[in-house]
């Protein structure tokens, strides 16, 4: 194979990873949520917090109370870290 047909190849996979490149990081998808009905009434975020731990928040929205979970990903072990209660944090009437 000649220089040239070398970098004419090279060019040309380079060309079809780019192309591809393109197609794939379009958009990301849209994260769709919402309230189901009473069947469940818990909301669930998470985040990265480190770069081996995760934390997963769980809303209980018939006790209104907010429990925070870690997820440890190198064991695969999730810890119960704490909760708050909804009410009391809210409340309007507190100065």
């Amino acid at each position: 194979m000649t220089k040239r047909a070398l970098i004419v190849l090279l060019v040309g996979i380079n060309l079809i990873l780019a192309a591809t490149l393109i197609l794939m990081a379009g958009r990301p998808a849209a994260a769709l949520a919402q309230g189901a009905p009473l069947a469940s009434n818990y909301l669930m975020v998470s985040g990265v917090v480190q770069q081996s731990h995760d934390a997963l928040y769980v809303i209980d929205l018939s006790n209104r109370e907010l429990h925070c979970f870690g997820v440890d990903r190198t064991t695969k072990k999730i810890m119960h870290r704490g909760s708050r209660d909804l009410l009391r944090d809210f409340r309007a009437d507190q100065r």
